[in-house]
């Protein structure tokens, strides 16, 4: 029997069908992961990752002192004029650091009363849509202008969008999370390096994965210790579901965010604290809002008023803090002092944070290294395979179009000193490095400052610590001799990193001579006398 063309067109569609299905279905985890940003609970082949894989995103600019963060933003006039004719559809979750915008809109809806309205002629319609997953096919499909994001989860974000040969851009950093993430643990573990052994909660590849294993990173466990932290981690659907495993004691600990970090150490009382939270940990976790390209290019005044009018929002909240909470409150339905304690564990960013973190006023972008090193991660995770530069999912031009609004803002952040030894004391993380020094001498061999540039990289990633730095020799010598000696290389570990990491105060150092008085192994061997002249490093808490 001859086939008609038809008919074979016919077969190959059947054919082509069947295909796609065994495909969707046997290879779905793969499909259903670019789709939804879900895997059915299935964890994704793992890279083993280390240290060095965050080494970029350790390196932040400094903070307090070091210039005005607006000065020598080049003001930028945006190409085109353009203003939508809508409400500008913006999605938001039930986070406090979406304030801002709320704020000066008066709620989530356009009405008369907004400042967006009245200083702009713009209607802005908030939308809350909690699933980054649904959230991100409202985007793809056009039914949101502007989504909310972490820059940890845009990298991922943007390359399934280049995987759609679909385009966005970061355009606005909106907050810095200081404590309003973190990991939630039973008292008995004081440390990162005690998880070993402990079955920890974490949502997989989100905000909280990308910060449990930052933190195993930056630890002074081995990397069999830290892969194997990693398979025990037991995922759930989302952050709340991880803090309710650690409240019904199925886990030992959890990563999580406000509201339910604290909730999870009320619910256990004197048994459970905060282990280490994104107070210690203040560069890694930033959220950031994503405009669609069609949007940027069709209506950029309206990018500009829309970013302009957030950045106004942060100075009506500091003038009037109650009223605004109220109207947030409202917004996210929640009570007034939820609010007050979410924006409590962040940090609203001015104009002049954005300016430094998008690269304005000279210095790295840590946007740059912060989006790229999260790509890094999430690909050695399986996670992601289309790749993507930072510099292709960023326009700050609408911020450099506002710089003659906020001459001479300066950034603001705490400074942070050591305090004198104490029982209360509590390092989050533990590490012993062998620093080579000329013998008898506190000259720092070459081969160490690899070792000494890495601790500099912690010291700046975890920006609410100190670091205390105790030197320790062997038993070789007068004891006296000894103990002047280690003091002497404690401080010339302190010297090199203040030197080489000019954004690090000396005044967030402690340096400790033990001498001969701690030994880890015996003396009467080369090998244990070698043990025995190290360097203990501790990252304290500041609490």
């Amino acid at each position: 029997m001859k086939l008609t063309p038809f008919a074979k067109i016919f077969i190959t569609v059947i054919i082509l069908g069947v295909v796609a299905y065994a495909a969707w279905h046997y290879k779905g985890t793969d499909l259903r992961k670019w789709a939804t940003g879900k895997e059915d609970g299935k964890q994704a082949t793992t890279e083993g990752l280390s240290q060095s894989d965050f080494a970029a995103l350790n390196n932040a600019p400094a903070d307090p002192d070091r210039g005005v963060g607006s000065t020598g933003v080049a003001a930028a006039s945006l190409s085109g004029a353009g203003k939508l004719d809508r409400p500008l559809v913006v999605a938001i979750n039930t986070w406090a650091g979406h304030a801002p915008g709320v704020v000066f809109n008066g709620g989530m809806d356009p009405s008369a009363a907004s400042s967006y309205r009245q200083r702009f002629g713009l209607d802005v319609k908030f939308v809350l849509i909690e699933d980054p997953a649904a959230k991100l096919a409202a985007f793809r499909k056009g039914d949101v202008d502007i989504m909310w994001d972490t820059v940890d989860n845009w990298a991922r974000e943007a390359s399934i969008l280049a995987e759609q040969n679909q385009k966005a851009k970061s355009i606005l950093l909106q907050d810095w999370s200081r404590g309003g993430d973190g990991i939630v643990s039973l008292s008995s573990i004081k440390s990162i390096e005690q998880l070993k052994g402990h079955k920890v909660a974490c949502t997989q590849f989100t905000p909280s994965h990308f910060l449990l294993l930052y933190v195993l990173a930056q630890s002074g466990l081995s990397p069999e210790d830290r892969s194997q932290v990693e398979k025990d981690i037991v995922f759930t659907q989302d952050a709340p579901a991880a803090a309710a495993m650690f409240k019904a004691k199925q886990v030992d600990a959890a990563v999580t965010w406000e509201p339910d970090l604290s909730g999870a150490v009320a619910a256990r009382e004197d048994e459970a604290h905060v282990l280490v939270s994104t107070t210690a940990a203040s560069n890694i976790i930033a959220d950031t809002l994503v405009a669609r390209q069609d949007l940027i290019d069709r209506y950029p005044e309206t990018v500009r008023d829309f970013v302009h009018g957030w950045l106004e929002g942060i100075e009506v909240m500091k003038k009037d803090p109650a009223s605004s909470y109220d109207i947030v409150g409202r917004a996210l339905k929640l009570d007034t002092e939820t609010v007050s304690g979410m924006l409590s564990g962040l940090k609203l960013t001015t104009f002049a944070d954005n300016a430094q973190f998008y690269g304005l006023s000279g210095g790295k972008p840590h946007y740059d290294t912060l989006f790229n090193t999260a790509f890094v991660i999430w690909r050695k995770k399986g996670l992601v395979t289309r790749s993507v530069d930072a510099k292709d999912w960023a326009d700050p031009r609408f911020l450099s179009a506002l710089a003659s609004q906020y001459p001479g803002q300066k950034v603001e952040e705490p400074k942070i000193a050591a305090k004198p030894p104490s029982k209360n004391d509590r390092a989050i993380i533990n590490k012993q490095i062998q620093i080579h020094f000329t013998p008898g001498s506190d000259e720092i061999m070459a081969g160490s400052y690899f070792v000494l540039d890495a601790l500099g990289d912690t010291m700046t990633s975890f920006g609410n610590t100190y670091l205390r730095v105790e030197g320790n020799t062997d038993s070789t010598g007068p004891a006296a001799l000894n103990l002047t000696l280690s003091d002497k290389r404690a401080i010339a570990v302190k010297n090199y990193i203040v030197k080489n990491f000019p954004n690090i105060e000396p005044s967030r150092f402690q340096t400790i001579g033990r001498g001969s008085a701690n030994p880890l192994a015996t003396n009467e061997t080369e090998a244990g006398r070698q043990m025995n002249r190290r360097t203990d490093i501790k990252v304290v808490l500041s609490e």
